[in-house]
């Protein structure tokens, strides 16, 4: 395994504030495919606090970015079929109309995107994009404030020239300023939440580091709770207080990212640790997880990791489903767990 900061030493502590600044439960969202309804994302609960920072994580298919989707508000439609809770600041989003979740994106909750070109209008300057934000979300804010305001992130977020730059546009800026332009679009109106997906996947090692202190800096100034979704567990241990992961579209594992790293208890978290590469160990061929994510339509009986998990037993992990056990901060979905000495990264 690479090596890793020791945890919790440098983030800040999340702030108790006695109410979960989001809170999902029992989320399912299932889609109409030519196989039927096919269910991605299987009743699916999580907390996130002020001040916190909470690692979603696993393969591709694994229902990270519908999820975050889902809470958007943004799966609508005949095809898409939502059930459970999702409460932002106490409020309930599931059921809300388009016009009330479009006052609540923004100002409320804030997403930002793997490949931020592809969210930012080519046709308008930074500086409007930003601009435009603020006016639909500060009502008083005239044009000349809502400007202001949108130099004033920019220079938050790192731009130089901060008021020039402002009236360039998305093509003029490289892939990891982009992501600074849509770090401080998402932010200008200091939501509750931010929810980033993948957001470092695209940019390289440095420029990766300089977005999450960046966001780091932000979180102690605004005391965001951030959602952050990601494949990378190296970014995980770097920034995030407690970990979820996901696979086959329910929770696997939930614990704080000190316990999950070195204290693995679901063989599919393990096998995930053992695929990151440590430049300490020198290695003919990488680990990789055997198989692949099977089809939502087409979910194993029993534990939906056990056809490509070397711990299963059969009749035991593939015959009924597995409910999510185990201490309050540190669950899993796994039948053998008590009885499994699972590897984790190394102290």
């Amino acid at each position: 395994m690479a090596e890793h900061r020791e945890f919790g030493s440098d983030t800040s502590a999340p702030v108790d504030s006695g109410e979960h600044v989001l809170e999902v439960s029992d989320l399912s969202i299932a889609f109409k495919t030519e196989h039927g309804w096919s269910t991605v994302v299987d009743h699916l609960s999580l907390t996130l606090d002020s001040g916190e920072t909470l690692g979603l994580v696993g393969e591709s298919g694994s229902g990270k970015t519908v999820t975050s989707l889902a809470i958007m508000g943004l799966l609508t439609g005949p095809r898409v079929r939502l059930t459970g809770s999702v409460k932002l600041q106490g409020r309930e989003l599931v059921g809300l109309g388009s016009r009330e979740m479009n006052a609540l994106r923004g100002k409320s909750i804030g997403m930002i995107f793997q490949e931020p070109r592809r969210s930012l209008n080519p046709a308008f300057t930074v500086g409007d994009q930003i601009a435009e934000v603020v006016k639909r979300h500060r009502p008083n804010a005239g044009r000349r404030d809502a400007w202001a305001r949108a130099v004033e992130m920019l220079d938050l977020v790192g731009i130089p020239d901060a008021r020039a730059r402002a009236h360039e546009y998305p093509h003029q800026f490289s892939g990891g300023m982009c992501q600074r332009v849509m770090l401080a679009m998402a932010v200008a109106c200091e939501p509750a939440v931010l929810i980033a997906d993948e957001p470092t996947t695209a940019l390289d090692v440095t420029v990766q580091a300089q977005v999450l202190d960046l966001l780091t800096e932000l979180q102690d100034r605004m005391g965001l709770g951030i959602l952050f979704i990601t494949h990378d567990l190296g970014v995980v241990a770097e920034t995030c207080d407690r970990v979820t992961v996901l696979y086959g579209g329910q929770v696997m594992e939930s614990a704080t990212a000190e316990d999950l790293f070195y204290d693995p208890r679901h063989p599919y978290t393990e096998g995930l640790l053992a695929s990151t590469p440590d430049a300490q160990v020198r290695a003919e061929r990488l680990y990789a997880i055997p198989g692949m994510v099977p089809a939502a339509w087409n979910w194993p009986q029993g534990c939906r990791f056990h056809p490509r998990c070397t711990h299963a037993q059969a009749g035991l992990c593939d015959s009924e489903s597995i409910a999510l056990s185990g201490p309050q901060g540190h669950e899993v979905r796994c039948v053998r767990a008590d009885a499994l000495e699972l590897e984790g990264i190394k102290r």
